[in-house]
C-alpha cells in the first residue's frame, strides 16, 4: 500500500518505516508532527499532556491506596481505623520548584489523623511526577480521597 493511500501513514513518510523492525519513535513522530498545522500540533501536545497527567494521577492513587492498606494491616499508624484520605502540602527548597511534600497527613475513618513520611518510597517519585502536571503554589494542599479516587487541589 502506498503511504498516501494509508490514512494511518503521514503523506511522504516512507512505507518501509511501518515495518516493525524499522520503526523508531523519532522517525515516525518527526515525520508526522512536521506535517501538522500549528493548531493541530498544539492540540496534540495538550492531549498528550492531559493523558500523562491522568496517568500520573492514577499511579499516585494506586500507590497511596496500597501503602495505606499496608499501614493499616501492619498497625503502623496512630489509629487502628483504615485511612480514607491523605493530605499533602507544598514545599520549596534550593533545588526544586514548589512541589508536593512527601510528608503527609492521613485521615482515618474515625476522623483521627496520622503523619506519614513517604521519603524514599515509590509515593515520593509519583508525587514528583504529579507535581509537574499540577504546578502547585506555596501553601497549596492536595487531598486524595482513597475511597472515591477524587483529587482536590486547594
Amino acid at each position: 500500500m502506498h503511504p498516501r493511500s494509508d490514512p494511518s501513514s503521514p503523506a511522504g513518510c516512507p512505507a518501509r518505516w511501518r515495518t516493525a523492525l524499522q520503526l523508531t519513535a523519532s522517525k515516525v513522530f518527526d515525520c508526522f508532527l512536521d506535517r501538522l498545522a500549528t493548531k493541530h500540533l498544539l492540540a496534540a501536545a495538550g492531549r498528550i499532556e492531559s493523558l500523562c497527567a491522568e496517568r500520573a494521577r492514577r499511579h499516585l492513587l494506586e500507590l497511596l491506596r496500597a501503602d495505606s492498606a499496608t499501614l493499616h494491616r501492619e498497625g503502623l499508624t496512630d489509629c487502628p481505623a483504615p485511612v480514607t484520605r491523605v493530605r499533602f502540602t507544598t514545599r520549596r527548597d534550593d533545588y526544586n520548584p514548589v512541589c508536593w511534600d512527601d510528608d503527609a497527613v492521613a485521615r482515618h475513618t474515625t476522623g483521627e489523623t496520622t503523619e506519614v513520611d513517604y521519603v524514599g518510597t515509590p509515593v515520593e517519585d509519583a508525587l514528583r511526577d504529579y507535581s509537574s502536571f499540577t504546578n502547585p503554589g506555596d501553601g497549596d494542599q492536595l487531598i486524595v480521597d482513597l475511597t472515591t479516587g477524587e483529587f482536590t487541589l486547594r
